[in-house]
């Protein structure tokens, strides 16, 4: 079965991202697919020194993520657009590793409060994702207003939640492919 994972890109205090990141979420869950929280803020993993590879002594916590990673099938990240680019907590975090991200589809969820909708960051985040030697789904969903979609942390803009299920039509479909087609691959070796 596949698993996804579902990285919720921002550390900072009042994230509004990570509502967008728990709604991808429960939505894979009603749709019965197998997904995880990767959260950025949660792991609160210290500044980059060593990747994981190369690490003379990985805790625990890194140890435990890169077996959840080893078992994910594709991604979706939601990053909040800080200054024209995606989170450095984001980059910090996943940069960690490298060979666990390739030849995974990443669907890519982009979150701002402005009427963009994050924009930049998607242009950045599909040009890193392909450094990552991921596949990077064709479709995309962009957050403008994120402000205006949520009370009580309960999605409450219809449209937005429409265009949140087109996207997630789209990218499941791409990834269950690939994961079918490595499979295959795996049961004729």
């Amino acid at each position: 079965m596949m698993n996804i994972a579902v990285i919720s890109g921002s550390a900072r205090p009042e994230r509004q991202s990570h509502q967008v990141a728990v709604e991808v979420k429960n939505s894979l869950d009603k749709l019965n697919i197998r997904n995880w929280l990767f959260d950025v803020k949660e792991l609160n993993l210290p500044l980059l020194d060593y990747t994981y590879d190369k690490h003379p002594a990985p805790g625990e916590i890194l140890k435990q993520l890169k077996n959840k990673l080893d078992h994910t099938d594709a991604f979706i990240i939601v990053s909040p657009e800080h200054n024209g680019s995606f989170s450095g907590a984001l980059k910090n975090t996943m940069d960690y590793f490298y060979k666990e991200y390739a030849h995974k589809v990443f669907g890519i969820v982009t979150v701002s409060s402005g009427v963009l909708g994050g924009i930049n960051a998607l242009k950045n985040l599909q040009h890193y994702v392909l450094k990552l030697n991921g596949i990077v789904a064709p479709e995309f969903l962009i957050t403008p207003q994120v402000q205006k979609l949520f009370t009580n942390q309960q999605l409450t803009d219809e449209s937005y939640g429409q265009r949140m299920n087109k996207f997630l039509d789209a990218f499941v479909a791409l990834a269950e492919i690939v994961y079918q087609s490595k499979e295959q691959d795996a049961r004729q070796v």
